[in-house]
C-alpha cells in the first residue's frame, strides 16, 4: 500500500503492519553465508517450535499458530497478525498481574496484554516521537478524518476523508486502549526510556515484561537491564523484533540492534535468566528470569 501526501517519505510506515524493508548501515557479521548465520545462533540458544511452547514454560496449553502464518516467510510476518496470537497465548497462561511494556506506540500491545489477562500494564513511551536523522517523523499514517477529530496531537492537515498523523506522539500514544475503554488498567510513563527511574519500583514489582522499544544495541540492552531490575524472579521478559533469520537480518534494521544487544550481553543475561530461547517462527525472544 502507498500513499503519495506530499513532502512525507512513506518508505518505514507502521513497521507494525507492513513488513520492514528499511537497510541497516552496520549489518550483523557472518550474513555473508546465511546458513552458517543461522547455526550460529542455533548453536548459540534453543530454537523451540511454536508446539513446543506450552510444555517448555509447563503451561497446559499448547500454542496453535494462526493458518495464515503457517509456511509464511518470516519476512512477510506482521506484529498483528502474527506475533500477537503468540503474545496472547503466554499472556493468558502466565497471568501477569502487573506487565511493564517498552514501546507504547497506539497502545495495540497493551490491548493485547489486557485483553489476554487480568493485569494492569505500565507502558513507556517517548512524549514526542521519534525522529529519522533527517528530522522527518519515525510513524506516520493516515487516520479517518472522524476518527481523530477529538484527538490532539501532531497531524497535518486533512486530505479528504483522512488525516495524516504522527502516531507515536502525544495525543496518539495510547489512543487504541483509550478506545477500548481500557484506560483505567494502564500507567502511562512518557519519557526515554534511558531516563526512566526505576529506583521505587521494588526488584519483584513486575510479573513480565516486553522489549519492544528503540531497536538500537544501546536502547534494547538499556530497557533489558531494566526491566531485568524490576522483573521478579521466575518471570518472563519478552522481547520483540527478536528474529535470527539471516534473510530478516538483511532487511530489516530494528532485528539488527535487537540481535546485536542480546549477543553483546550474552554472558550477563546467562547469569540472570534460567532459560531464554527463540519461538520458532517468530519475531519474539523468551528469557525466564532466575
Amino acid at each position: 500500500m502507498k500513499f503519495s501526501l506530499p513532502g512525507y517519505d512513506w518508505s518505514h510506515l507502521a513497521r507494525r503492519f507492513l513488513p520492514w524493508r528499511q537497510k541497516a548501515e552496520a549489518p550483523e557479521e557472518g550474513l555473508a553465508n546465511p546458513r552458517l548465520y543461522q547455526e550460529e545462533w542455533r548453536q548459540r540458544l534453543p530454537f523451540v517450535p511454536a508446539g513446543e511452547v506450552g510444555k517448555r514454560l509447563g503451561f497446559g496449553e499448547a500454542l496453535s499458530l494462526p493458518r495464515e502464518s503457517l509456511g509464511k516467510s518470516l519476512c512477510a510476518w506482521k506484529m498483528e497478525l502474527d506475533d500477537f496470537p503468540i503474545l496472547r497465548f503466554l499472556y493468558r497462561n502466565f497471568r501477569p498481574r502487573r506487565h511493564l511494556e517498552f514501546g507504547t506506540w497506539q497502545g495495540a500491545g497493551v490491548c493485547c496484554c489486557l485483553e489476554s489477562c487480568e493485569a494492569t500494564v505500565w507502558t513507556i513511551n517517548l512524549y514526542d516521537g521519534e525522529k529519522k536523522p533527517d528530522g522527518q517523523w519515525a510513524y506516520g499514517e493516515p487516520l479517518p478524518a472522524d476518527e481523530v477529530k477529538l484527538l490532539w496531537g501532531e497531524r497535518q492537515e486533512a486530505t479528504g476523508a483522512t488525516v495524516l498523523c504522527r502516531t507515536d506522539s502525544l495525543g496518539f500514544i495510547g489512543r487504541l486502549y483509550h478506545k477500548r475503554n481500557l484506560g483505567h488498567r494502564v500507567c502511562q510513563i512518557y519519557c526515554d526510556s534511558r531516563a526512566w527511574c526505576t529506583r521505587n519500583y521494588p526488584s519483584d514489582f513486575f510479573d513480565s515484561a516486553l522489549i519492544d522499544g528503540g531497536h538500537t544495541r544501546e536502547l534494547v540492552a538499556n530497557d533489558t537491564r531494566k526491566a531485568l531490575q524490576v522483573v521478579r524472579a521466575g518471570g518472563l521478559l519478552l522481547w520483540h523484533d527478536f528474529c535470527p533469520d539471516a534473510e530478516v537480518v538483511q532487511n530489516c534494521s530494528s532485528t539488527q540492534g535487537v540481535l546485536a544487544a542480546i549477543k553483546a550481553d550474552w554472558d550477563w543475561l546467562q547469569s540472570n535468566l534460567s532459560d531464554l530461547f527463540w519461538i520458532e517462527p517468530s519475531w519474539l525472544l523468551v528469557g525466564i528470569k532466575r
